[in-house]
């Protein structure tokens, strides 16, 4: 049961704080929206921050995890509204906006999780297995 609690709590907030941002970000740039690639970088910097503290203090209850990985980043995350946005641009014909996006979020998300993951070992100074 509270492990349920716990990726209920976490999804909320996350998806207020991705609302938040595509309230505020999204009308700067609409053929690509900044409050979802905001989210996803966000999101991307801090699982790796969230695994690499997880994965060292192993201790901690598993709905800790529940709570930030599964719901907080699950819902601050967004794999649908990023593949929404990129159809609309493949059916507006702007493939460069589509590359563009595409690079920025896949490869945008990738190395913030890295740099989360790096973050983690620069100011604990443990190596991330």
């Amino acid at each position: 049961m509270y492990s349920l609690i716990a990726i209920f709590t976490g999804a909320g907030f996350g998806a207020l704080l991705r609302w938040f941002l595509g309230m505020k970000l999204n009308s700067f740039y609409p053929s690509l929206p900044l409050g979802t690639l905001g989210a996803n970088l966000l999101g991307g910097y801090m699982i790796g921050l969230a695994i690499a503290f997880f994965s060292n203090n192993t201790s901690l209850s598993p709905e800790w995890r529940l709570l930030i990985i599964t719901g907080f980043l699950g819902g601050l995350t967004t794999f649908s509204t990023f593949s929404a946005e990129m159809v609309v641009l493949i059916q507006e014909q702007k493939l460069t906006t589509l590359f563009i996006g595409l690079a920025l979020h896949v490869g945008g998300s990738l190395i913030m999780t890295l740099l989360g993951l790096a973050t983690f070992s620069l100011l604990t100074h443990k190596r991330i297995a």
